[in-house]
């Protein structure tokens, strides 16, 4: 599974590789930039489809929650 975000807090970027090992996925890929208040990260996991799926669901939860407040 292939993902972007674009958040305020960079600690989001640790936050989600740790969800990636409670799901039991691996981060095969991780690239992260911080522009000012901005940081951008591109991931890739490996794992069961199911627990994909699942670590998916929390990404773009934590993604929304992040933008609700930035605005």
């Amino acid at each position: 599974m292939n993902c972007e975000i674009a958040v305020a807090d960079f600690t989001t970027v640790a936050r989600i590789i740790n969800l990636a090992h409670r799901f039991q996925c691996v981060p095969t890929r991780v690239e992260s930039t911080t522009d000012g208040s901005l940081t951008t990260a591109k991931f890739a996991f490996a794992g069961d489809e199911k627990q994909l799926s699942r670590l998916r669901a929390q990404i773009d939860r934590i993604v929304q929650f992040e933008t609700i407040f930035v605005t």
